[in-house]
């Protein structure tokens, strides 16, 4: 079966996606800082702590974008998806990093970690092609109990019948991919600079 998959809607899936923050590495958390350390609009906007480690089980497996309570309204919210949201997102659950970049003529993922900008692809580590949704069926965040994990439960990383083919629908992240996947960092969080106004 070809995967077929619609474009994200936020304001029917109220950024499901970005419930848990974000994981970063230590070069999208280091220009993470500094971009927000350079924008006080943004700065106001976030709590003192908007990067934190990140905990499973215990024990602290990275950093991540720290997260805030949230009340969805959607009933088929998964019980296994915290309610919360990352501290990026603004009321209406649009990201504050995609705002910064379209205020600023850039694309919109400029300032986006890697992760969220490719969402709902992955990216196979050891050779670096792209991973469709359709592969990652469960994430191992539920498994002894059944449920799907994290990319096939969003709305925009689950089969449509109605939607095109994922490659089409995601055609603009794939392309920028591969402009950019031979550089460092990715074109993730691109460095700030001092010309680029608040």
């Amino acid at each position: 079966m070809e995967l077929r998959l619609k474009l994200c809607d936020v304001s029917a899936c109220e950024a499901m996606c970005c419930h848990d923050g974000v994981y970063l590495d230590e070069g999208e958390e280091r220009r993470l800082r500094t971009l927000v350390e350079r924008t006080p609009t943004l700065l106001a906007k976030l709590p003192t702590e908007y990067i934190v480690d990140a905990v499973m089980d215990g024990e602290i497996v990275g950093r991540k974008t720290a997260v805030r309570p949230h009340d969805y309204r959607n009933p088929q919210w998964p019980a296994h998806f915290p309610r919360t949201r990352c501290v990026f997102a603004d009321a209406a659950g649009l990201c504050e990093l995609q705002k910064l970049g379209l205020e600023r003529h850039a694309k919109p993922w400029h300032y986006k970690p890697f992760t969220c900008w490719m969402f709902p692809l992955g990216i196979d580590v050891d050779t670096g092609a792209v991973v469709q949704p359709e592969i990652m069926l469960n994430d191992g965040l539920q498994p002894e109990s059944g449920d799907l994990g994290f990319e096939s439960v969003t709305p925009c990383g689950r089969h449509d019948p109605q939607g095109e083919p994922w490659y089409l629908t995601l055609a603009t992240e794939l392309a920028h991919y591969d402009a950019v996947r031979e550089l460092p960092n990715c074109g993730s969080i691109a460095d700030e600079t001092p010309t680029l106004k608040p």
